[in-house]
């Protein structure tokens, strides 16, 4: 008892020592009366929406590119952080020009993965560049890289001079395959993680060639990883006065995101092989094609199995040993399929939903990404939302997932173009005069003009 008592005293005594950082006045001030607060510091920007937003009055210094760590700052740009994006004044990030659409220069690729931002273009091969950004981590709640492992020393902003300039600054990396062992110096895109992870050879048909997942679904897991490392850093800055370094790896994220399939291997020694649409672990659990579209059917436990086979008039199967349980069914997949598929394909897929659905049997359409996008349900979520942007008027987009108190997370700001906010924020972050930055500007350290609507 008498060393509990004492390890609460401890810990108070941590905590009057390093009292947790609490939110600048002028922060708290512009929350309660964001009028006022406009007319002293015009890049606060704070709204209604951003007053109820849970990370609102914390700044992030954005050095990410592609998609993983653009995905990260996104998510917490959607929790009302301030998200100042810094991009090469004439490139910008590369996923401005990926791909193809309506737009000359921010590609809709761009555009997914950068709502609720600012940009700045800064050179950060120039002195006054480097300078301007250490100027802004000063200022800044958190700093997120996505490179290869040492980038961050390369910029000359090793561990000990990032904490020279701001100790309370959390700082994040992600990197494709994590900072030791002999491919920490390698550079990843999804495609490669989703190869090297094991992850493309669990997908295709069993006996073709191995299949990526369609969406970069790597990139947006070691986003949303960091996303969860970044809040966790914030809440042990905020309990303990210390702000700490995390990470992440795009190769950790894929052995992280393939739980089952990596249990089965280190536990029960089963080799991964490709099951196509089927489930290891799970029969039937598959796609089957009705008379006009194609039905996904997932059983999770022995009573859906009863109740399918009372539905569909085959008691038989239900008795037959070979499929009477669910590991039977594992060992006898292709030929209770080969019972399945003429009963699926007698019947329009309309039917097979509301029949399913009638007997609580899991099931669902395979739809088309546009199918989904116009579906009652996502219209019914408002998920799809009609976005004004400065240059090109209105942008549909798909907002936050993530809703609080009933409140969906709102898209306060477009995507921005290249170095759209690089005056505000160098006048309302840093202070700069007119004249300075005049100057930066004249030596090229920074770029940045106002869009004009096409």
């Amino acid at each position: 008892m008498a060393s509990k008592r004492f390890g609460k005293f401890a810990a108070n005594v941590a905590r009057a020592r390093c009292p947790a950082p609490r939110r600048p006045w002028y922060i708290a001030k512009a929350v309660r009366w964001p009028c006022i607060a406009r007319s002293f510091w015009p890049g606060l920007s704070i709204s209604k929406d951003h007053r109820m937003a849970p990370l609102s009055g914390i700044r992030v210094v954005d050095l990410t590119r592609f998609i993983s760590g653009p995905y990260l700052t996104m998510f917490l740009g959607d929790l009302g952080a301030d998200v100042i994006k810094i991009e090469h004044p004439l490139d910008g990030d590369a996923t401005r020009r990926w791909g193809s659409g309506p737009f000359p220069s921010d590609n809709p690729y761009y555009l997914s993965v950068n709502r609720n931002k600012r940009s700045i273009g800064l050179d950060l091969k120039h002195a006054d560049g480097m300078q301007t950004l250490e100027a802004l981590i000063a200022k800044s709640d958190v700093l997120v890289i996505n490179a290869i492992a040492g980038a961050l020393e390369q910029l000359g902003l090793s561990e000990t001079r990032l904490r020279a300039i701001n100790p309370q600054c959390v700082i994040c990396e992600i990197t494709g395959y994590g900072d030791r062992g002999p491919d920490r110096r390698r550079g990843a895109f999804d495609f490669t993680i989703q190869a090297e992870s094991g992850m493309m050879a669990l997908n295709g048909d069993p006996d073709g060639s191995p299949m990526k997942v369609g969406a970069p679904i790597m990139d947006v897991l070691t986003g949303l990883t960091a996303c969860i490392a970044v809040q966790s850093a914030l809440y042990e800055r905020q309990s303990t006065g210390r702000a700490p370094k995390v990470s992440t790896s795009m190769m950790e994220t894929a052995l992280a995101c393939m739980p089952n399939i990596v249990s089965d291997y280190l536990v029960a020694g089963i080799f991964p092989h490709r099951y196509g649409n089927a489930h290891p672990n799970l029969v039937p659990y598959e796609v089957y094609e009705t008379s006009d579209r194609w039905l996904a059917l997932g059983l999770g436990n022995e009573p859906q199995w009863k109740r399918l086979c009372t539905l569909i008039e085959r008691p038989d199967l239900r008795d037959d040993e070979r499929f009477s349980i669910n590991t039977a069914r594992i060992a006898h997949r292709e030929a209770l399929n080969q019972q399945l598929k003429p009963v699926f394909a007698a019947q329009p897929l309309a039917w097979w939903l509301q029949s399913l659905a009638r007997n609580a049997i899991p099931c669902a359409a395979v739809n088309t990404v546009a199918d989904a996008l116009d579906s009652e349900q996502i219209r019914a979520m408002g998920m799809v939302q009609d976005v004004e942007h400065p240059l090109y008027r209105s942008i549909k987009m798909v907002r936050s997932p993530i809703s609080i108190d009933g409140n969906p997370l709102p898209i306060r700001r477009p995507p921005p173009c290249l170095g759209q906010h690089t005056d505000d924020i160098l006048s309302g972050v840093l202070g700069l005069a007119p004249e300075r930055i005049a100057a930066l500007r004249a030596s090229g350290a920074v770029s940045g003009t106002a869009p004009s609507a096409v």
